[in-house]
């Protein structure tokens, strides 16, 4: 990361909603402190880039950005779509899917972003380069089974389950279970973590070795 790059939070989803369900109490707990969000989701359509754009609003989301795809149409050819964003964004950490996640497209969209975050960095290929220094992987429908850091939403849980209303069109569907769900996950965590509500995350460090990236070219380890 350039010593230029101020602290900033991009989260990259597959389908709107994820954004709220995965994240939405911490996303609200850094733009609470002034942190810039951003928010790139692979899909969407008219009414649901709407609820998208309700929700981030109520989550204090700096910029949002889409896809017009389908909710199946996710694959690796987003790669540099997500490189795009990185290099506009240019953010501190990434929040994406787990590759522990069920849906075969969150395990995609992890990937994109595995991939987007080595290249946005490689200095020969950009000149403007970005090096993101952690991916952090939210939880959806799925429990990750060994999570790195639990982060209090205690403060913020309100404001993230009334973004996550905004996705009415996905709620219909769902007859009530992502707000069921949200609701006893994040009290699940909030216990895990000795707080009310916690949002659970595992930690990836970006594959960033070789001559192209100076920085993990070390003398020493401490």
């Amino acid at each position: 990361m350039n010593d230029s790059d101020a602290t900033s939070i991009l989260v990259v989803s597959a389908h709107p909603d994820d954004e709220s369900l995965g994240a939405g109490g911490t996303i609200a707990t850094h733009t609470a402190e002034g942190i810039p969000v951003d928010v790139f989701c692979l899909t969407s359509n008219n009414v649901r880039k709407v609820e998208l754009d309700a929700a981030c609003k109520e989550l204090g989301v700096r910029k949002v950005y889409t896809e017009n795809r389908g909710d199946f149409a996710i694959d690796l050819e987003l790669r540099q779509e997500v490189v795009d964003v990185i290099l506009e964004t240019r953010p501190t950490i990434i929040i994406t899917h787990s590759t522990e996640d069920y849906n075969v497209n969150h395990v995609v969209c992890s990937e994109l972003v595995d991939q987007a975050v080595e290249w946005a960095s490689h200095s020969t290929i950009f000149d403007n380069a970005h090096r993101v220094g952690r991916i952090y992987h939210m939880e959806i429908n799925s429990l990750q089974s060994r999570p790195h850091i639990m982060v209090d939403i205690s403060s913020t849980y309100e404001t993230a389950l009334s973004a996550l209303k905004k996705h009415n069109s996905q709620l219909q569907k769902a007859d009530g279970f992502y707000v069921n769900f949200y609701d006893a996950r994040t009290r699940l965590r909030g216990v895990q973590g000795a707080c009310e509500r916690a949002e659970a995350f595992t930690i990836r460090i970006p594959f960033h070795a070789g001559p192209f990236y100076p920085e993990n070219s070390v003398r020493t380890l401490l």
